[in-house]
């Protein structure tokens, strides 16, 4: 009775961050409260008087890599297909092998250690507490800074996209290629830098300036490797984004594969990621709780409202930025092609005065010979 009373503690406990956490986002309060107790009792489990922070990691990963995806709205969540997960359980020695990311680890990432990932707490002697993971390593200020970078890196991908680059491009015909393919998608079929007459030169030279100087933004992701996901791109895979069911592959879709609703499949990998970090931070606090000699053991934080005020402290800057990127997202989104297509019309415009100017001369002369076709010359 008493294990079963400290349980139903625990779990209150949760359910309140939670509610907290969730009550504006996506996936509602009730989606979280389900999820939870869908893991509730593997997490519980696996968990011992004297866990550390280690353990309770682990235990965490364990029970979300291994749980099925599930839905909300029209919005899939899977772990597999997030990158917070992937990275924190890897770094544990955690069973990842149900992660997309496993087996393609050298083509997604490039940065994949703790210590790569300035996840670290060092000591004046110089020891790193979070490598290898002890009770020292502060989660609760390195968790937050990890999901941080990883929406960072997510927006610096998806920008080049919402510019019409959809893959890698080493010669001036594939990018013009690219422009091609955006324009027949908002154009019905027609095609900016084709060599007929529909075609729009000026326009065509536009939006490749355009690419290419979005391209640029990739130099900036710092955790992901840009080139290696571009070239994963295939017809065949971005046909299986446009079907979007339980086994979608959020990952791919959602930064380049899903060329119909690209701004959806984004928000969807972007609210997936930051439903699993949730997870594990309302998790985690629990687990402090339960284990208070974890924090006796620490010489970052030794007091269990500090944690709770850094994580809440975190979440609310990192929800009002993911907000307000989404905004200006969605402005680009919807804003850019109707900028291209009024550069279509303008040059529409120029060529029909050019057109114009050219024949206006001898209709003029036309019409006045025979206005005056009486008059003696």
């Amino acid at each position: 009775m008493i294990g079963m009373k400290k349980r139903y503690i625990a779990w209150g406990i949760l359910m309140m961050v939670s509610c907290l956490s969730f009550f504006q986002n996506r996936v509602s309060a009730q989606t979280f409260d389900a999820e939870f107790k869908s893991i509730s009792s593997v997490l519980f489990t696996s968990s011992s008087a004297d866990a550390s922070v280690k353990q309770i990691v682990a235990s965490y990963c364990t029970a979300v890599l291994w749980s099925p995806a599930f839905t909300q709205g029209n919005f899939i969540y899977n772990a597999k297909y997030s990158a917070f997960v992937y990275l924190l359980c890897s770094n544990v020695k955690a069973d990842v092998s149900a992660s997309s990311f496993a087996d393609h680890t050298s083509d997604f990432l490039k940065r994949t250690t703790f210590k790569q990932l300035w996840f670290t707490d060092i000591d004046v002697n110089g020891f790193d507490f979070c490598t290898p993971m002890s009770d020292d390593c502060d989660i609760a200020k390195l968790a937050p800074k990890l999901f941080n970078d990883l929406m960072t890196d997510y927006v610096n991908i998806k920008q080049p996209n919402l510019y019409g680059m959809n893959s890698n491009f080493k010669t001036d015909d594939e990018l013009k290629n690219q422009v091609n393919i955006f324009s027949s998608w908002y154009f019905d079929g027609l095609q900016l830098c084709a060599t007929d007459k529909r075609s729009y030169p000026k326009t065509c030279s536009t939006m490749l300036s355009y690419i290419k100087n979005t391209r640029n933004i990739l130099s900036d992701v710092r955790i992901f490797n840009a080139s290696g996901i571009l070239d994963m791109t295939t017809p065949a895979k971005n046909d299986a984004c446009a079907l979007w069911g339980m086994d979608t592959d959020l990952f791919y879709c959602g930064l380049y594969g899903d060329q119909t609703i690209p701004l959806h499949s984004f928000v969807n990998l972007s609210y997936n990621e930051l439903f699993y970090y949730r997870l594990f931070t309302a998790y985690y606090l629990v687990m402090l709780q339960k284990n208070p000699g974890i924090l006796a053991k620490n010489t970052f934080v030794t007091d269990y409202d500090t944690i709770v005020k850094t994580l809440s402290a975190q979440y609310i800057r990192s929800k009002s930025a993911l907000s307000l990127t989404f905004r200006m997202m969605r402005d680009v989104y919807t804003a850019f092609p109707f900028h291209i297509g009024l550069l279509m019309y303008q040059e529409d415009l120029d060529k029909f005065g050019k057109t114009l100017a050219g024949i206006a001369t001898p209709i003029y002369t036309l019409y006045d010979k025979l206005r005056n076709v009486q008059k003696p010359q």
